[in-house]
């Protein structure tokens, strides 16, 4: 199982002309939580439970359910296994919220 999530996602041609990344298919992957059962992907979690967070702009490496707010470290979902793709995913999470509110013209806090 382990390798299969170091497997490098190969896109297409189409897909890479979009701007679609590895990235932002992690991003979008769903998983369950582990405490209430809720399926949710890192996406929704950043734009829904972290909102207002001004840690979900900084670089932040956890992950709340958006309904039931329990916080894990994204290490111990599917979409990052180490430290290393664990700090990429959530520097890219936090750029694409980054970018967000200063295209709104909004602070990433509460």
């Amino acid at each position: 199982m382990v390798g299969e999530h170091r497997k490098e996602i190969n896109l297409t041609q189409q897909e890479r002309e979009a701007g679609i990344s590895s990235q932002l298919l992690k991003s979008t992957k769903s998983f369950k939580c582990r405490i209430c059962g809720f399926e949710f992907s890192l996406l929704s979690s950043r734009s829904i439970a972290c909102q207002g967070c001004r840690r979900a702009v900084l670089g932040c490496r956890l992950v709340r359910c958006p309904k039931c707010d329990f916080e894990f470290s994204l290490d111990q979902t599917p979409i990052a296994i180490d430290g290393i793709s664990s700090k990429l995913l959530s520097d890219y999470m936090s750029k694409i919220l980054s970018d967000y509110f200063k295209d709104f013209g909004e602070k990433p806090t509460r």
